[in-house]
């Protein structure tokens, strides 16, 4: 019997997961949802240097390494594109097989399977589609808590398979997953907390500690990796392009023109900085970047104090709490609903499951509950602070954070229902017709998105196919025009990024940008390299080498920065692509 009930568990698991794969197939195709993975694909794959990189700046080694091997075995598959989908509808399966198993009443089987289902389509729903390596982290770390509090010692392999979960995760993407492990660590302690047993402590010590030593273990090995001086370089050059372009601003250049001169920077070069284009000038290095950022924070924290920033921030948490206006489009900030409406409804409902029914519930049982919400709260609260007083939380970020918080109050109701099936069930009904209702707005979002992002195809596929025409020349694209192809835009069209699966062509690619997080890497000189130059600066002017930018984009800063540094040019356009972009020659006179 309990052979067949595992059976029966799984085999719903795994139709939960096709009809979920089928319904988002059903309603739009699926794309990396910004430009990041799209280079990290491009670095993993070959077509960036010719040859799939271990070195991939954006995550730890060790994975980095794994993907470059697959990718050497068989180059013709999107194999980046299939982890992330793939681990993505995994942990779908996961949860749903571990919830499913803690049902022992058929109805209570039927109402946590349609919460699930109703879960992934109606809240998670575009991000199954719209893929972003640092939603899938939080993903994946989300459903690492919900399997450490639905743990049965001797009965199943949770912890095993959270900490493998939690370890993939920081290989992945190590900033969001030390984001969430807060939260981690709180289901830990809460997993304790609701029994207060020593044996249990001394099992929760052992998970912590297993999962430290491996984030350890992870984190050696990629220093040791990127140990090399040229990396080391780089990866200082990446943190402070990080906090000035991320957290910072580019201050004006007329207003602060006694600071730029300290730097020994022109105006021509503050324009690097301005569109993004720094790569074209070596003169913009780590320590110019550490400058600016640090002049930029010191003007930002005198125009705001802290008190007045924190108090600002609390406000605008508040307001996330009980903002429940439908999502009106995909990377909307503050897109909330229906994430918050099931927190909401989900912190109510576990402390209803512990009081309503008395006769199951001692007072020890009640303050525990009691503890662990006010402990869950005041962790997801810090973190929320925290993420709004650095003025950068979009939804890749914002999404996970409540992810993470509804496995693990979705685990207490289950664990609870073990005492009490009188409540906790009822609630998790209601979680489902409210991620029901949200479904048409979800799919309307999703629709919009993906009438935007076709309109953005028409113009980045048309130039992807002229740089194929093209493949002995090379060329250097604005990095604004690498994201958006400006005023040639049509109404509702989207910032670039790729359908995954589609038109894969993992060789080398002649073109590359001129600024952004992979520039000044070894990986950028080694792509240099191979397509025959030195520098970007002295490769502009060669015969084989071409500039792109939107076409209504005057090109007085390249003839302006080319001036300072005493080489007089001529710029010739060549080509006009898509009707939105021109191909300019920058030649010597």
């Amino acid at each position: 019997m309990k052979k067949t009930s595992k059976i029966s568990n799984f085999i719903i698991s795994l139709v939960l997961v096709l009809v979920a794969v089928i319904f988002m197939g059903f309603i739009g195709d699926c794309w990396f949802e910004a430009n990041d993975d799209v280079l990290i694909k491009d670095l993993l794959s070959g077509a960036y240097t010719g040859t799939p990189e271990a070195y991939n700046i954006q995550m730890l080694y060790p994975i980095s390494f794994f993907f470059s091997i697959i990718y050497r075995v068989v180059r013709s598959l999107d194999w980046y594109g299939i982890f992330l989908c793939g681990g993505q509808y995994l942990c779908m399966f996961l949860v749903a097989y571990t919830a499913l198993k803690a049902c022992k009443k058929l109805g209570n089987k039927i109402t946590t399977a349609l919460f699930l289902l109703l879960f992934a389509i109606g809240t998670v729903g575009s991000h199954f589609l719209f893929i972003h390596y640092t939603f899938t982290c939080g993903f994946i770390s989300g459903t690492a808590a919900f399997l450490i509090l639905m743990h049965e010692k001797d009965k199943d392999k949770n912890f095993e398979m959270a900490l493998i979960l939690i370890f993939i995760a920081f290989l992945l993407r190590s900033e969001m997953l030390l984001l969430t492990l807060p939260m981690v660590c709180v289901a830990i302690f809460i997993r304790w907390l609701l029994k207060l047993s020593k044996e249990e402590f001394m099992d929760c010590l052992k998970l912590f500690g297993a999962i430290v030593t491996a984030l350890v273990i992870g984190f050696v090995i990629h220093q040791v990796a990127f140990s090399r001086p040229e990396w080391k370089k780089y990866n200082d050059f990446f943190e402070a392009r990080t906090q000035l372009y991320d957290y910072q601003y580019i201050p004006e250049y007329d207003e602060n023109k006694e600071f730029y001169d300290g730097l020994g920077l022109d105006k021509s070069e503050y324009m690097l900085l301005e569109n993004y284009n720094f790569g074209l000038d070596d003169k913009i290095d780590t320590d110019v970047l550490n400058e600016v950022a640090r002049y930029a924070k010191e003007r930002r924290s005198d125009e705001q104090p802290l008190a007045t920033h924190l108090k600002q921030s609390f406000s605008e948490y508040i307001y996330e709490l009980h903002n429940f206006s439908e999502q009106k489009n995909y990377l909307e900030p503050g897109s909330y609903f229906p994430w918050n409406v099931l927190v909401v409804v989900l912190y109510i409902g576990v402390l209803l499951s512990y009081i309503l029914p008395r006769q199951d519930s001692s007072n020890k049982d009640t303050l525990r509950a009691v503890g662990s919400l006010a402990l869950l709260f005041a962790c997801r609260t810090t973190l929320w602070i925290y993420m709004i007083m650095g003025r950068r939380i979009p939804i890749r970020i914002s999404h996970p954070l409540f992810f993470i918080e509804i496995m693990i109050l979705f685990a207490i109701l289950l664990k609870r229902a073990e005492k009490s099936s009188y409540c906790p069930y009822k609630i998790v009904l209601l979680a489902a017709v409210l991620c029901g209702l949200a479904v048409p707005n979800q799919k309307a979002v999703i629709n919009t998105e993906q009438h935007s992002r076709e309109l953005m195809r028409a113009h980045y596929d048309a130039l992807d196919d002229y740089f194929d025409a093209n493949k002995d020349n090379f060329y250097f694209v604005d990095t604004y025009t690498s994201v958006s192809c400006g005023e040639e835009k049509a109404e509702g069209e989207a910032l670039f990024s790729e359908k995954l699966f589609d038109r894969v062509d993992n060789s080398f690619a002649n073109h590359d940008l001129m600024g952004g997080w992979g520039i000044n890497s070894p990986l950028t000189e080694k792509k240099l390299a191979k397509a025959g130059f030195t520098d970007m600066q002295s490769a502009l002017l060669t015969d084989k080498a071409f500039v792109v930018q939107n076409k209504s984009e005057s090109t007085d800063w390249i003839k302006d920065y080319y001036e300072y540094k005493g080489i007089s040019v001529n710029i010739e356009q060549k080509d006009i692509v898509a009707d939105a972009f021109a191909i300019y020659a920058v030649r010597e006179k």
